[in-house]
């Protein structure tokens, strides 16, 4: 049976910044207003840095599925492609911790642009098998422990991801430079995806 690898890579979205709930900031006996008011800025900066992982303040940057690898600010032309290409045929899906990341993260994007896609998100979302979405994590981790594909890539390949800094995302998508740096480390996650697939096929599935 084949399968399509799928990854994405997500940046803050920071038309949202304005939008961030007031963090919850512990003070204890607290009484300096310097300190207080630093203890609350370091609040803030937390919840900016974690912005591309929460689809609500987040964005996708860069989509990957197969060989294909596309960067784009348009996030919603993205998300169509991914929709017409893969999803939509309903054909088997492979994913490292796509089940808790990945396509919660597609679907949810796609329901605050209004963006149509199909099948539901319910489709990908079934726990204890492997079709039609094996998700590597959960096989590796039964269902229940969840290990980092570097760490897991390491051991059973030999080596791990590609070093890179994901924060540098929402800098690098505005040149064409840093599309191609963006792009390089998806396929890397699409390759090494692709190699822990076929190392698990016929021994975990």
């Amino acid at each position: 049976m084949e399968y399509t690898v799928i990854d994405i890579e997500t940046m803050p979205n920071e038309e949202m910044i304005d939008k961030l709930p007031e963090p919850t900031v512990a003070l204890g006996n607290l009484k300096d207003e310097a300190k207080i008011q630093a203890k609350i800025e370091e609040a803030k900066q937390k919840q900016i840095d974690s912005m591309a992982l929460n689809p609500l303040y987040g964005k996708i940057a860069c989509i990957g599925y197969g060989e294909r690898v596309v960067v784009k600010e348009a996030e919603d032309e993205l998300i169509e492609e991914i929709v017409t290409e893969v999803l939509s045929k309903m054909a088997p899906i492979c994913t490292y911790n796509g089940i808790g990341f990945d396509i919660p993260f597609i679907y949810k994007r796609a329901l605050i642009l209004g963006v149509k896609i199909s099948p539901p998100m319910s489709f990908w979302m079934k726990r204890y098998v492997t079709t039609p979405h094996c998700d590597l994590m959960q096989v590796w981790g039964n269902w229940r422990d969840y290990e980092k594909m570097d760490n897991v890539a390491k051991v059973l390949l030999g080596h791990g991801k590609v070093d890179f800094d994901v924060t540098t995302i929402k800098d690098l998508i505005k040149t064409e430079e840093g599309k191609s740096k963006i792009a390089e480390y998806c396929k890397r996650d699409l390759e090494v995806t692709k190699l822990l697939f076929d190392k698990m096929n016929g021994v975990l599935f």
